[in-house]
């Protein structure tokens, strides 16, 4: 059974793939053969080129984590990177997706069944996320927004979004951090999906400038004549607003949450003034590291797409207004 596929970013007559028999491939689609294999020794779960198409990595179900050579479409293996810290072995999880940061040839999103988001820098362990659930699914995170936010589904039944500080905006301000330091974000917004198990945002409508300013001067209308409370939401519970976390102190442990059908939205920055902010934007993030700042903008419109167990496909978008608590 294959696990995952992935076709070659520069050269897209190959391919790669990886499955259950423990083997990965390289496939010629003009040839219709198999190019090159290697037998890992592990079911293989997740595949990924580099985005310059000369190397591969391949993850498995026991968690390792390896560096392939694919140039000249042949597998070689280069090295094992390790995903856990030295402060903290804990026994590895399968490895379940990869995504590279756009515009980046270094840092890698890496998914795992341990419920946990890792970001790898040089193949250094560098940022962890939390927040969602993931013990036995194939889920995969991908960043959105050009890499201001990271995305995953949850078998909880919601949407996870981090805010990424490390993102391509905050590159410099990142390579000067201390190495060997493996930052956490434990701040998330959600929404209710059921039976989701993939979600990944729209390309063409995160971050509009345009429908930023549009939508702007008609909130600002609505807002004058909105009630404090919102109304209750009909239909079978999805939102398409996200819904940031009430506790500081589930935030700093990471906790699971099952928020229920209620959602509320984050606000653009420009209509959030004293009087009509939400006590649930302005204290459910923890301070420091830029967590307790407003929402960016480009949040603000952004379309998720998601698919569930079930076959149905859902188009959710981050309007909404702010919940009293």
């Amino acid at each position: 059974m294959v696990t995952c596929i992935q076709f070659n970013p520069v050269d897209d007559r190959y391919f790669i793939s990886g499955s259950l028999d423990e083997k990965v491939r390289i496939w010629s689609i003009p040839k219709r053969e198999i190019v090159d294999w290697h037998d890992l020794h592990e079911m293989v779960t997740a595949a990924c080129y580099t985005p310059d198409g000369q190397s591969a990595l391949v993850g498995s179900h026991k968690g390792s984590c390896h560096l392939y050579d694919t140039s000249d479409n042949k597998l070689i293996q280069k090295k094992q990177i390790d995903l856990q810290t030295k402060k903290k072995k804990s026994r590895q999880k399968k490895i379940t997706g990869f995504q590279f940061l756009p515009g980046s040839s270094s840092k890698v999103l890496i998914t795992s069944a341990d419920s946990r988001i890792r970001v790898i820098d040089d193949f250094e362990l560098v940022h962890k996320f939390k927040g969602f659930r993931n013990t036995n699914s194939q889920i995969s995170a991908c960043y959105a927004a050009r890499g201001r936010y990271v995305i995953s589904a949850s078998e909880n039944s919601h949407v996870y979004v981090w805010r990424n500080d490390d993102g391509p905006d905050e590159q410099r301000s990142s390579s000067s951090s201390s190495k060997g330091v493996v930052s956490v974000a434990n701040s998330y917004e959600y929404f209710y999906c059921r039976d989701v198990t993939v979600a990944a945002a729209l390309p063409s409508t995160a971050g509009s400038a345009a429908t930023s300013r549009t939508n702007s001067r008609r909130k600002h209308q609505e807002l004058d004549c909105v009630s404090e409370y919102p109304l209750p939401h009909a239909g079978d519970g999805d939102s398409s607003d996200f819904q940031q976390q009430q506790s500081r102190d589930d935030l700093s442990n990471g906790s699971n949450h099952s928020g229920g059908d209620r959602a509320s939205a984050t606000w653009p920055e420009e209509l959030m003034t004293p009087t009509k902010q939400s006590p649930r934007s302005s204290t459910s993030l923890p301070d420091g590291d830029g967590a307790g700042q407003a929402p960016s903008r480009s949040a603000w419109g952004m379309a998720i797409a998601t698919a569930g167990s079930g076959g149905q496909i859902r188009i959710l978008q981050n309007f909404g207004f702010p919940v009293r608590v």
